[in-house]
């Protein structure tokens, strides 16, 4: 798939959408302007204490800290109320950090590890609670048929992020132990915000931006809104590209009772390369022969490449009987299309300076369908409150994967000289077409007595998987079938403080089989969780703390009698607690402050050393801080300064552990200055240029993370 030369294309849309903005839209505004004084531009409002932040629990926020969220009960509840820790990530703190990727936008966030913050534009890799995470959309799952493969989330196509932390299968079916990150797309909006914007700073970027919508009909029962951004880049390292075109048209039409939203999107990722694969000796531990060079590329510029395609489609409908019982139904189809070559390090010899390297060529088309009905009703029966929820969700979805594996030239990491690679041959090692499909059913009461709050949630899932391999023509068939449930107790004093316990379990659909040709059986887990969140009566200030222990099992370890093949015998516990406050205060003040202690620990496997040690890439230690201000000089002008601090404990290497990864604290720091509907803004990050690693999986493979990075941002708003 050809790379497609962007910057012309950037430059371009970028210079003309500002210059649209500032004479022909902007005309008409300044022109009303003038007329009076009084009507002098307002500044971007932030959210004051006492003031409702957003408006809903899938709406935009004001400031930092949402009121609401749906991720947790799939119902309208506020945060201080939810029994179980979950962090909104608003659209102002995704904009005030200049957040361009999932990484970006989770960072100083409690239990959420990014993997140090390397650049990799295959997209987000980290865990949340020592596990890796779920990544959705508007409620429906992603596909993410493996690390290189995931249905990328773009994140100035979401309203807010949000973080749910812990077990959510009862709701959700098949997923992670860990949590989930769901994005909430932008939709039409009858108060609708226009923005233009370009960017540009480090690794050469350029990047246009448009946020545009309005209506359609007179009476405003039509609404459209259209998100797009184009950017040309290349990155910290050499030869990796971040290089990205985003279109996300969408239509609303709003009735009497019922709503109906059309959303589609188009995503073009090309990339020169994945990411680095380096040898922990000149990286992370010391290597005589000298230290490898944080932009040094093991692949080769002239074999590499990262192309994603993907596009999708989808609606969400809602009616409302009566006030008090309602039915949505959220369906979406998604498309991707992937060409991925690379070349990768194998073993690095005796000399410490010579890598061993071989070459892969991978392409996988997938296709997927989801759906999600469900059917509200609240009742009060006596003192007692009812908010019932039923669901039906299905989830059917085609992976053609082909990966062709072969030797590639050796590379001196001292004194490069790339030669020639021999493209291996096509789908020689893997050559499979995979056949999923999952039914779940679930039913959740919410109930409230007083201030007290229960939550009793339970799922019954069906799943069916045929895997087809081309190469030795056999058929691997599986029908795992899950019961989870969540069951959850909350009060909520008065004065805005809600303790809670809550326990849940989760289950997680596996492929592969056994050395006698049998699936794995799904991995399984539950989860304690006690905790306390507090709100001040009419404050945006939101404190939360967490305690979890979780375990998983089913985890696949070496089997015994044949090292070629895994059983399912092994185990993965992880106890910690969380701790998270987000404000947005009168003066303009937004703050964030998280700190995160945890215990991940391997208690079962069959390989010689493991037991007791911790899994790779995952810190026990996390700790971040966050502050802005914004100071109005006067009606038209404004100005902010921001900055953070994060830090992440040392983390392992390898499995079994042999050596460590070291810690990291980076700083950041933004300003911006506001003039009228005009707004410059800059972003830098790891600001004194600290040498980072992000993580290593083995004693080849491991990378660095972004060095200083700094950009500029100008926008107009309308």
């Amino acid at each position: 798939m050809k790379q497609v030369a962007m910057r012309p294309v950037v430059a371009g849309i970028a210079g003309v959408a500002m210059m649209v903005g500032a004479s022909g839209f902007g005309q008409s505004v300044v022109a009303e302007e003038a007329s009076s004084a009084s009507d002098a531009i307002a500044l971007p409002a932030v959210a004051v204490e006492g003031a409702k932040t957003d408006d809903g629990a899938t709406g935009a926020v004001t400031g930092f800290v949402a009121q609401g969220g749906r991720s947790a009960t799939k119902t309208a509840t506020d945060l201080v109320e939810t029994p179980q820790a979950i962090t909104v990530i608003s659209r102002d703190r995704l904009d005030a950090t200049n957040s361009r990727s999932v990484a970006d936008a989770i960072r100083y966030t409690a239990g959420v590890s990014d993997y140090g913050g390397r650049d990799d534009p295959r997209g987000y890799g980290g865990t949340i609670r020592g596990f890796s995470a779920d990544t959705y959309l508007d409620g429906l799952r992603l596909p993410d048929a493996s690390a290189s493969q995931t249905f990328d989330l773009e994140p100035y196509g979401l309203e807010r992020l949000e973080v749910l932390r812990g077990a959510s299968s009862a709701l959700y079916g098949g997923g992670s132990l860990g949590g989930i990150i769901n994005g909430v797309s932008k939709v039409p909006r009858a108060d609708q915000v226009n923005e233009l914007a370009i960017q540009s700073g480090s690794f050469n970027r350029i990047q246009g931006a448009a946020d545009l919508g309005g209506d359609v009909s007179a009476d405003g029962s039509l609404l459209w809104r259209l998100n797009a951004l184009v950017r040309d880049s290349d990155t910290d390292f050499n030869d990796i590209k971040n290089n990205r075109l985003y279109v996300a048209p969408s239509l609303k039409w709003i009735g009497d009772k019922s709503s109906f939203t059309l959303l589609a999107s188009h995503t073009q990722i090309d990339a020169g390369s994945s990411a680095q694969f380096l040898p922990a000796l000149g990286t992370v531990l010391y290597n005589p022969k000298g230290k490898i060079a944080r932009d040094f590329l093991v692949g080769d510029p002239n074999f590499d490449i990262y192309s994603k395609r993907q596009t999708s489609v989808g609606y969400q409908f809602e009616h409302q009987f009566n006030p008090d019982l309602s039915f949505r139904q959220n369906v979406r189809f998604a498309h991707m299309d992937l060409n991925y070559r690379f070349v990768t390090a194998v073993a690095l010899l005796s000399d410490n300076r010579t890598l061993t390297r071989q070459a892969l060529l991978q392409s996988s088309t997938y296709n997927n369908v989801s759906m999600d009905n469900q059917v509200e009703y609240k009742v009060n029966t006596g003192l007692v409150s009812h908010d019932f929820l039923a669901g039906l969700d299905f989830s059917s979805q085609f992976i053609a994967l082909r990966r062709g594996q072969g030797t590639a030239p050796s590379l001196d990491i001292f004194n490069p000289v790339y030669r020639a690679v021999t493209s291996p041959g096509y789908a020689n090692k893997i050559n499979t077409n995979q056949t999923e499909s999952q039914t779940g059913l679930y039913g959740q009461d919410q109930i409230g007595l007083g201030n007290w709050r229960l939550i009793l949630t339970g799922r019954q899932d069906f799943a069916d998987s045929d895997l087809v391999n081309n190469n030795s023509h056999t058929t691997t068939q599986s029908s795992p079938q899950a019961f989870t449930y969540r069951t959850a107790l909350l009060y909520a004093f008065p004065v805005g403080i809600s303790p809670y316990v809550a326990y849940a379990t989760s289950f997680q659909p596996q492929s592969g089989t056994d050395v006698s040709g049998s699936p794995f059986s799904p991995l399984t887990g539950d989860q304690v969780e006690l905790g306390v969140k507090y709100q001040p009566p009419g404050s945006s200030t939101l404190f939360s703390v967490a305690t979890y222990d979780l375990t998983q099992q089913n985890v696949l370890t070496t089997d015994p009698n044949n090292s070629s093949y895994n059983v399912e015998t092994g185990e993965i516990r992880t106890r910690g607690v969380e701790f998270e406050v987000l404000g947005s205060l009168a003066e303009q003040v937004n703050f964030i402050a998280a700190l995160t202690f945890q215990d991940p620990r391997i208690t079962k496997s069959n390989v010689a050393g493991e037991v007791g040690n911790r899994p790779t890439t995952v810190p026990s230690r996390m700790a971040s801080l966050y502050l802005d201000k914004t100071w109005a000089l006067d009606e038209r002008v404004a100005v902010g300064l921001g900055g953070g601090v994060r830090y992440q404990g040392t983390t392992e290497g390898t499995d079994p552990n042999t050596f460590e990864v070291p810690s990291q604290t980076v700083f950041d720091l933004n300003g911006h200055v506001d003039y009228e509907r005009w707004r410059l803004q800059v972003n830098a990050t790891n600001v004194t240029d600290e040498t980072i690693y992000a993580a290593c999986t083995r004693t080849v493979s491991c990378s660095y993370g972004t060095g200083r990075a700094v950009f500029a941002t100008l926008s107009y708003r309308w």
